[in-house]
């Protein structure tokens, strides 16, 4: 009941609006949760990890995507069916557990971003992020990043110019 499957990096897997009829495992790659209207970067996604689209459900057209997920590199995916996905849950004992866990680790994982983006500077952020995915700084564009934490990616280069030369002179004192 699961299919595997490539993307090219570049290719949109998920696009807003659109009916999403998957959730994708990343085996490999990195990914971006983006909206068009503004290409604003929401979030990142990588190997190990769950992209959905976020969906909205309406009665008469099923689950739309509210964003986009856009593969920033050679992507492999594990795609199991939102169909497969009710199959567990309805028969099978502990079923309802997996949809639970899933909506558990999206929710604790949004409210990570929501409170980082309020309590941390932009520089603290694009360090973290090297830590949450692992060399993100040479797998993503600094344009990408920027759009993530909401600054220009000229700004963002002078704020690590900044941030690099107070560290040197910390050190050398």
């Amino acid at each position: 009941k699961i299919i595997i499957k490539e993307y090219k990096k570049g290719e949109i897997i998920i696009q807003e609006g659109v009916k999403s009829n998957y959730i994708y495992f990343i085996h490999k790659g990195i990914v971006r949760n983006f909206i068009h209207q503004n290409n604003k970067t929401l979030n990142f996604r990588s190997e190990g990890m769950i992209v959905t689209g976020y969906s909205t459900y309406n009665y008469h057209q099923g689950f739309k995507s509210k964003m986009n997920v856009e593969c920033l590199e050679d992507c492999t995916f594990i795609l199991i069916s939102v169909d497969t996905i009710h199959y567990v849950v309805e028969n099978f004992k502990y079923g309802d557990r997996l949809v639970r866990y899933l909506a558990e680790k999206h929710i604790l994982e949004l409210v990570e971003l929501l409170t980082d983006i309020d309590c941390k500077s932009i520089i603290e952020r694009y360090n973290d992020l090297n830590v949450k995915f692992q060399n993100i700084h040479q797998r993503v564009s600094q344009h990408i990043i920027a759009s993530f934490l909401g600054t220009t990616p000229v700004h963002l280069s002078r704020l690590k110019t900044k941030h690099n030369n107070h560290k040197r002179i910390s050190a050398s004192k």
